[in-house]
């Protein structure tokens, strides 16, 4: 991540100044030098801008102000400068406070986890609230790693204290696999039931949306379940070997050029739409966990930082989505044009549909249902 940049401005005076960010990570805090443009020849803000901005050491000239702005305030841009870039600086800004909570909620993890290690290494006897407790742990954790603001880099740090755990609870209490063996093949032989009917409708052109749109839901439904390491790799094989079938159905089905490029358009504007619903879902997710009352103040600005980024990404999205779609009509009404139908005989446009975004579980995620996890 870069902890320096430049912007232009102007201040209260309406004289041009030349904004120098630095993040100071380890003291939690940002330098904003405001340097007058005219105290800056031309070498000296190429300096600046370049070598500065790389990390080179530099010599701010005379008439250069040092102040800390807040990372928490609406904007580290000072009330009495107006800047073309100011939206480069807020999302620097954003970038900048995510970086640094997401480090702060990282050490309060690792304290927790020092509490349950403290706790693992004085057991004498089997303790259902320290696997409850570490699995909590863990799947906070996993729930963090999936919203991207930890990294796989720490979370390998810590993959093998949280297996060291599990490992000692194991030592005092042997789980009974063969009945969760057995729940996982039922579960297993019922999912790819589903999916060999879906097979079976798609050999006989069936709509292919509707398809799609089941095979969506039986995947949702299936990541509910828990299999056993094999069950999983089995189901995963079917999933990934069923969407590439009803695939290859519907290419064969839509071959005609112009229907291909509406068929891409028509992945594209579900896939968008797809990705405007999830990002809508995690805004109202949190906007749900900001009221939680067990929400702790670090969590809460880290919230209010994805909260900005989220905003930002779906206005974005929008503004992408409502071209393709543009284009996308434009397409359908040459389609007409060029295949109008005789009078009197009705001719049906085939229409391709979105496909399934084959999700594999990460390994790190799977937690045996038992009380003898172990993060794989």
């Amino acid at each position: 991540m870069q902890s320096r940049f430049t912007a232009k401005g102007i201040n209260a005076d309406d004289k041009e100044v030349v904004l120098a960010y630095e993040l100071k990570e380890e003291e939690f805090k940002v330098d904003l030098y405001i340097i007058p443009r005219k105290s800056l020849k031309a070498d000296d803000l190429e300096k600046l801008e370049k070598g500065w901005v790389d990390g080179e050491a530099y010599e701010f000239p005379k008439g250069t102000t040092l102040i800390n702005p807040n990372l928490n305030d609406e904007s580290v841009l000072p009330e009495n400068i107006r800047s073309d870039e100011a939206g480069k600086i807020r999302a620097k800004q954003n970038e900048w406070a995510y970086q640094l909570l997401t480090t702060k909620l990282w050490e309060s993890y690792l304290h927790e986890l020092d509490g349950l290690k403290t706790k693992a290494a004085e057991l004498a006897q089997y303790d259902r609230q320290l696997f409850d407790d570490a699995k909590s742990f863990w799947e906070r954790v996993l729930e963090h790693r999936k919203e991207r603001d930890i990294s796989q880099q720490s979370l390998d740090k810590i993959k093998d204290d949280v297996n060291s755990i599990f490992e000692k609870l194991k030592t005092f209490r042997k789980t009974e696999s063969a009945e969760f063996e057995s729940a996982s093949a039922k579960l297993r032989d019922e999912f790819i039931a589903k999916l060999e009917d879906l097979k079976k409708k798609a050999d006989a052109k069936a709509n292919f949306k509707a398809l799609l749109d089941d095979l969506k839901i039986i995947q949702t439904e299936s990541r509910k379940n828990r299999y056993t390491k094999g069950d999983d790799h089995t189901v995963r094989k079917a999933m990934d070997a069923t969407f590439q079938y009803i695939n290859e159905q519907r290419n064969h089905f839509f071959n005609d050029k112009t229907g291909t490029r509406i068929k891409d358009l028509t992945e594209i504007v579900e896939k968008m739409t797809s990705s405007l619903d999830r990002d809508k879902r995690d805004l109202e997710y949190m906007a749900k966990k900001a009221n939680s009352n067990n929400i702790k103040s670090l969590e809460l600005q880290l919230i209010k930082v994805k909260t900005n980024m989220l905003n930002e990404t779906i206005a974005s999205k929008e503004e992408k989505l409502k071209d393709v779609r543009m284009t996308l009509e434009k397409l359908k009404k040459q389609s007409q044009k060029v295949n109008k139908p005789e009078k009197g005989t009705d001719k049906e446009e085939a229409k391709p549909e979105a496909e399934v975004k084959i999700e594999e579980p990460a390994s790190t995620e799977h937690i045996e249902n038992s009380d003898s996890a172990e993060v794989k």
